[in-house]
């Protein structure tokens, strides 16, 4: 199930955006973020391109919902 990004932004760290820029070189728009809740997880990617091709090196982050959502 796609989420809006704005519902967990808060959650993640902005350094983890820096951090995926400049080890991929890829600039992160945070209009074109799409984050997934699926299986127990929650993964952020660079835009839905990346998301619906599985694109490994779109995936910015992958947590488990609940240590992101301070249920564990």
């Amino acid at each position: 199930m796609i989420i809006d990004f704005r519902a967990i932004a808060h959650l993640i760290p902005g350094w983890i955006f820096n951090e995926y820029g400049q080890l991929t070189g890829r600039y992160v728009h945070r209009d074109r973020i799409v984050c997934v809740a699926e299986n127990g997880r929650i993964q952020v990617w660079v835009d839905r391109e990346a998301y619906e091709n599985r694109d490994p090196e779109g995936l910015i982050c992958d947590y488990d919902a609940r240590d992101l959502l301070g249920m564990r």
